[in-house]
């Protein structure tokens, strides 16, 4: 069995149980948030730091920020017609 068989079926079988590994990566969320209650940071550099979730819910804006700044901005000036490149001189 080559390694590329073993990857698409593993892919595959992933794929299918779609609604178990979100559920997981979101436990795996929520546990990293109740970690943060116990573990505090040793220096703060700003006042928000100290607040329970702060670096979570931060993540989530940024990366929710960058998805809609790629897809409103950075997408139309990069994207091209279909035969943009198929031109004959």
């Amino acid at each position: 069995m080559s390694l590329t068989t073993s990857l698409s079926r593993l892919l595959v079988k992933a794929r299918d149980n779609a609604p178990f590994w979100k559920k997981a990566l979101f436990a795996a969320l929520g546990l990293l948030v109740v970690i943060n209650v116990f573990l505090h940071p040793h220096h703060a550099h700003f006042a928000l730091e100290t607040k329970v979730g702060f670096w979570a819910l931060f993540g989530v804006v940024v990366s929710v920020a960058m998805v809609l700044v790629l897809k409103k901005i950075i997408y139309p000036l990069i994207n091209k017609p279909e035969a943009f490149y198929d031109r004959s001189e």
